[in-house]
């Protein structure tokens, strides 16, 4: 199957040039995937830590037993990066589950 493109109101296929600036833009994109995928996991992993900040302060509204396991569930996602062999790949994280 030759790969196609809309060149001037009509689809063609791509000549050896083409096909070789592709190449290059795929294997680009290919190798800056798992930084990028890094990056929105720790953005992900730490908007998870922010919003439950609270749950670790002195003066947190939560019996000692619910402080615990936040602070159990706030442990395992700053743990992410090394306890699951699938980090960095968000899609694939195990994900902590959040206290009740």
């Amino acid at each position: 199957m030759s790969i196609v493109h809309y060149v001037g109101g009509e689809n063609r296929g791509m000549n050896e040039a083409e096909l070789a600036e592709v190449a290059i833009i795929d294997a680009q994109i290919a190798s800056s995937l798992p930084t990028d995928q890094a990056k929105v996991s720790r953005n992900m992993r730490d908007t998870l830590l922010a919003a439950c900040d609270w749950t670790q302060a002195a003066d947190s509204p939560l019996s000692s037993s619910k402080k615990t396991a936040w602070a159990t569930y706030r442990a395992a996602l700053r743990n992410l990066p090394t306890a699951d062999a699938k980090w960095p790949n968000h899609e694939e994280i195990t994900w902590p589950t959040e206290p009740s």
